[in-house]
């Protein structure tokens, strides 16, 4: 018969493998935390980074929209003028004057058209500073590109993506109105005004870190035309093209079976911007 030899484990082997699990069970909980504190750590920094870029898109948005109420400010009022300092947002500020064309018609759809208005108005543009997608939204006004209600604003200042980045844009629109004035020749005669505000007027310029504007009411011009209209009509409309955006408003008109005279005045307020450094 075979003997069978059983063998105790001696003490020192049990406290070897003792001695080694230690160890390995240390690292293995010193990986899993570093990797924790990690994930913590990238998570906690990506939320920063997050909340700092809101917070600079929305403190670029506040600053054009204080730069449109300075704009505002001076209108109207030729030789007025107003210092704004910028801030430092990360993005880059643009005035380009020779853009956003203008194009207006008037017309009663039908025999009658004429042009009255072709030119670039201009706009200022802030690029935001990161690729980040943001919603397309105005901040002021809105998609219309004529209005005719005294209650509506003239500037578009819109949050949308540009040709790199992102930018905050603003730029102002053609306002219509239309009042009687009288009679002349037997026909009423209206009185029909357009009132545009242009910054084609203003510096070219790109500008980084915080800066001081200088916004200038340099003049306000304006032009008549006159339409002797012989046959009776209830409206005329203009038409605005504004950078290929199209858009029109119907204007009232009284008139009796002789027709009408129409008095158009184009009112133009030029403000410049101009940078004036510290």
């Amino acid at each position: 018969m075979g003997k069978y030899n059983h063998r105790e484990k001696s003490p020192n082997f049990l406290s070897s493998r003792r001695a080694i699990a230690l160890p390995v069970t240390f690292l293995m909980l010193f990986v899993s935390l570093t990797l924790l504190i990690s994930a913590t750590y990238y998570f906690s920094m990506t939320r920063i980074s997050a909340k700092a870029q809101a917070a600079k898109v929305s403190g670029a948005e506040q600053e054009m929209l204080s730069l449109e109420k300075v704009v505002e400010f001076v209108a109207w009022s030729p030789g007025s003028y107003q210092i704004y300092e910028f801030g430092d947002f990360g993005g880059t500020f643009k005035v380009v004057p020779n853009t956003k064309r203008l194009v207006l018609n008037i017309t009663d759809n039908s025999s009658f058209y004429d042009v009255f208005f072709n030119s670039s108005i201009g706009e200022t543009v802030y690029e935001l500073p990161s690729s980040e997608a943001y919603d397309s939204v105005f901040v002021k006004g809105d998609s219309r590109v004529i209005v005719n209600q005294s209650s509506s604003t003239m500037a578009q200042l819109r949050i949308s993506e540009g040709a790199q980045y992102y930018e905050i844009t603003l730029s102002y629109r053609p306002l219509a109105g239309s009042t009687v004035t009288g009679s002349s020749g037997g026909k009423p005669v209206n009185s029909l005004r357009i009132y545009i505000v242009n910054l084609n007027s203003s510096q070219t310029m790109t500008l980084l870190g915080s800066f001081r504007l200088k916004v200038t009411c340099v003049n306000v011009t304006s032009s008549w035309q006159s339409y002797n209209l012989s046959n009776p009509i209830t409206a005329l409309t203009i038409k605005a093209d504004l950078d290929g955006s199209s858009d029109e408003v119907s204007v009232p008109i009284s008139s009796n079976a002789q027709g009408a005279i129409v008095n158009l005045e184009t009112i133009i307020c030029s403000v410049r911007m101009e940078d004036v450094g510290w």
